[in-house]
């Protein structure tokens, strides 16, 4: 195995170093923030010196997590950034169909620098083989500008104080996570919050749900953007619009409600495309590793609010920054987050309608 691993590598330097001159195209799928174009083409110089490629790399911004499926599945983009919880579930079989590739960590030498729990999780794990590489992570969360608030609200509960009904901003999409937030607040505990049999004949919690939507000033899709949360007191929220909001002279934050946040990781994916191309795919790999380097993750944080997973960069941080995205504690991932589950086909299918009617004016 270690001499045909060998070869195997000596065979793929070999396609890469005939290619000089050659035009490639790497086409990424991704949220809006992830592949900026002032890194895409750092990245298309580093290749062109480093393979002699003549690299084109084309990005295209993701707002409903079925893209990712229908677009790598019809072989239309090679990398794409779906959450932790999408490519072992039901409605999407990533893993299980074969529409992505085993990634090899020997490319992604920063990989070693990413939050320990976060290495070889199972969530991205089929029979020994890592099918994806963390980029960032965060939570669902309460989000609040300081300007309304003296003290950061403690609860979810402040989302239905009747003094801040239309002055808050939801996801119109993500449901599931409306749906949690709406029974952490209702004192269901971390475990019950993803069962859909809990809350399928639950009047109170389709009430309070209701009453979340239909108060809200607005529903936002994909990410939070600075235009939608503007001027308002409340919001849940990625966090990509704190570092425009905070250019427009408001600052916003995250709550630490009492109930607990729900949270996600948002991973690099290689599709089936490249399974033949391995000029290519060690390319794709070569992403990965600039995107989780430090220079990527720093602008993370610093363009789009983004905590995250490398580790190592917290000396090129401010105090306040390693501050807010607690890189001085390496165990606030595991320990603070309420990590999103895979859910079945009929749950995920349940907590939708759920959402639909609550919207329904």
């Amino acid at each position: 195995m270690k001499y045909l691993k060998a070869i195997i590598t000596i065979l793929v330097a070999l396609a890469c170093s005939v290619s000089y001159g050659q035009s490639e195209e790497l086409r990424i799928l991704c949220w809006e923030g992830y592949a900026p174009p002032k890194y895409t083409q750092k990245f298309e110089k580093l290749i062109e010196t480093k393979y002699g490629i003549d690299l084109k790399v084309t990005v295209t911004h993701v707002s409903d997590p079925q893209e990712f499926f229908d677009k790598i599945r019809g072989r239309k983009v090679d990398l794409i950034s779906p959450a932790h919880n999408i490519p072992k579930s039901d409605r999407w079989k990533f893993i299980k169909a074969k529409v992505v590739l085993p990634i090899d960590l020997e490319n992604i030498p920063n990989y070693k620098k990413i939050i320990p729990s976060l290495q070889k999780a199972n969530y991205i794990t089929q029979n020994g083989k890592v099918y994806g590489v963390p980029i960032v992570y965060g939570p669902y969360g309460l989000a609040y500008n300081t300007k309304f608030f003296k003290e950061p609200p403690t609860s979810w509960n402040v989302l239905w104080d009747a003094k801040y009904a239309g002055k808050y901003t939801i996801s119109s999409d993500y449901h599931e996570s409306n749906i949690y937030s709406t029974a952490l607040a209702l004192g269901f505990n971390k475990q019950q919050i993803f069962d859909f049999e809990i809350f399928k004949d639950n009047q109170k919690m389709k009430r309070r749900l209701r009453t979340l939507a239909q108060n809200a000033k607005s529903l936002w899709i994909g990410v939070d953007e600075a235009d939608g949360l503007q001027g308002l007191a409340l919001a849940t929220a990625w966090g990509f619009s704190f570092p425009e909001l905070k250019k427009r002279g408001e600052i916003w934050k995250f709550a630490q409600p009492k109930e607990g946040t729900t949270g996600w990781v948002d991973n690099w994916l290689i599709g089936y495309s490249l399974k033949k191309n391995y000029k290519m795919k060690r390319i794709a790999e070569e992403w990965i590793n600039y995107s989780i380097g430090v220079e990527m993750q720093v602008d993370y944080v610093r363009s789009i609010g983004q905590f995250p997973v490398n580790l190592s960069i917290k000396e090129h941080l401010t105090p306040e920054e390693v501050k807010t995205y607690h890189l001085d504690d390496p165990s606030y991932f595991k320990n603070n987050l309420i990590l999103w589950k895979v859910l079945s086909t009929r749950h995920q299918n349940g907590f939708k309608v759920m959402w639909e009617k609550a919207k329904r004016k």
